[in-house]
């Protein structure tokens, strides 16, 4: 859209209205370089201007001058590291996730634009258009066009990017393996940088690791805040939901005080990360050591599901009848779980009542299967990627995007993970 167009556009939507029911006690005040405007409009111009100061920490080239005119994306390409031309695998790697982190802070620093553009409406239905009016409709309209032409560009850049990892397996494995003892990854530089996660932590992320507690734990907490999936931590299932001494699942009674231990983690857990309204729950399962798996409530659903990605475990115990399968008693314990935490959402579930009428019940979902002994853990935190972003595991052609498929290999997730990690603690 050109300016004058863009300009027409905006002043159509604020003619001056005969019978606007004036603010009285507005005052007229100047403020450049919108020119004069009303006392009532003035915070809102204040707003965009802060919002464009914001965003020039990621395109430092945005001015109000610029967005007086149609601009696109690609009108800030000097803002950007470039990528493609770079001989070095890992630089490549690097310039492109720093251009995708900036272009996602620049789109959520934009998002309040389409508000602030209705509230100006707003205003207008009780005052007569003046041009610092249409000049801060034009600057929004232009702002909410180039949100969504750097939506797309992030997207573009993420799935070309996160896709390339996957189908080049031996390059990945090599910035892999370069990432983990690159100069100066040491314990004095990398400590401290992000919460309960040391250097020892992060490295095993690495080729071949095991995936430990911390960096699981990491993810989820990071990933889970302020969406609608509560994400505990390894160790809730160690204290609430196995034996301690045995290490199975708690059978029997479970006792008042497993209940009131249960509230108090959970009703943390959700303040630590923002949650008001939750209707999932995650549950990261550490096995001896040895093995990660998961389980997963869903209250807007009405399901309870396990996901391991042990081949032979899942499809032997599928074949079994259900009392009889290995995750039966966990499962029973999971149930015991939902209507605990239903009564923190304030949502009365009571199965042996309704024997679990129109609620779904799957202690080994099927998933796709590692075919090493390391991978878990990745699996477990891609399960999670999963249901934030489908609410459910998808598999094959299913999984739309590409770069978010699970992979027999999972290097590529890997580096994705540990630069996240680094980038988090501002080492990137």
């Amino acid at each position: 859209m050109s300016q004058t167009s863009t300009r027409a556009h905006n002043l159509n939507l604020s003619p001056p209205l005969r019978h606007a029911r004036v603010h009285k006690k507005c005052l007229t005040a100047d403020y450049p370089p919108f020119g004069s405007s009303r006392s009532c409009t003035l915070p809102l111009l204040e707003q965009i201007v802060a919002m464009i100061d914001n965003c020039k920490a990621s395109l430092p080239s945005l001015s109000l001058q610029r967005l007086l005119a149609s601009i696109h994306i690609d009108a800030f390409n000097s803002d950007f590291p470039a990528v493609g031309s770079e001989h070095n695998s890992y630089k490549r790697f690097v310039n492109s996730t720093t251009q995708i982190n900036l272009l996602r802070h620049a789109a959520q620093t934009l998002s309040p634009a389409a508000i602030l553009r209705s509230r100006i409406i707003l205003h207008l239905k009780h005052h007569h258009a003046l041009s610092s009016d249409n000049t801060a409709l034009v600057i929004l309209g232009n702002l909410i066009m180039l949100d969504e032409s750097i939506r797309k560009k992030c997207a573009m850049l993420e799935s070309v990017l996160w896709e390339g990892l996957d189908d080049k397996l031996e390059e990945t494995v090599i910035m892999l393996s370069a990432l983990m003892n690159k100069p100066p990854l040491t314990a004095s530089w990398f400590d401290n940088k992000v919460a309960h996660v040391k250097l020892h932590d992060f490295r095993t992320l690495g080729v071949g690791c095991w995936l430990n507690d911390e960096v699981v734990n990491y993810f989820v907490d990071k990933w889970c805040m302020g969406s609608s999936t509560l994400g505990l931590n390894s160790f809730f299932a160690i204290r609430c939901l196995f034996n301690g001494v045995t290490g199975a699942p708690k059978s029997g009674i479970l006792t008042l005080q497993d209940q009131k231990t249960v509230m108090r983690w959970c009703t943390k857990t959700a303040s630590k990360q923002g949650l008001v309204d939750w209707d999932s729950v995650f549950i990261p399962i550490n096995e001896a050591q040895s093995h990660w798996y998961s389980a997963w409530i869903d209250f807007r659903q009405k399901r309870i599901d396990i996901f391991d990605s042990l081949g032979e475990r899942c499809l032997v115990n599928r074949k079994k009848p259900p009392l009889l399968r290995r995750n039966a008693n966990l499962m029973l314990v999971l149930i015991w779980l939902t209507e605990v935490l239903g009564r923190i959402r304030g949502q009365e579930i009571n199965f042996r009542k309704n024997m679990g009428k129109g609620w779904v019940f799957d202690p080994h979902f099927q998933v796709h299967f590692q075919p090493n002994s390391h991978d878990c853990g990745v699996h477990l935190l891609w399960h999670l990627r999963h249901l934030l972003e489908f609410r459910q595991i998808k598999l094959g052609d299913e999984c739309q995007p590409r770069h978010l498929r699970f992979k027999d290999n999972m290097a590529g997730k890997r580096l994705r993970l540990a630069q996240e990690m680094l980038m988090d603690a501002g080492l990137a």
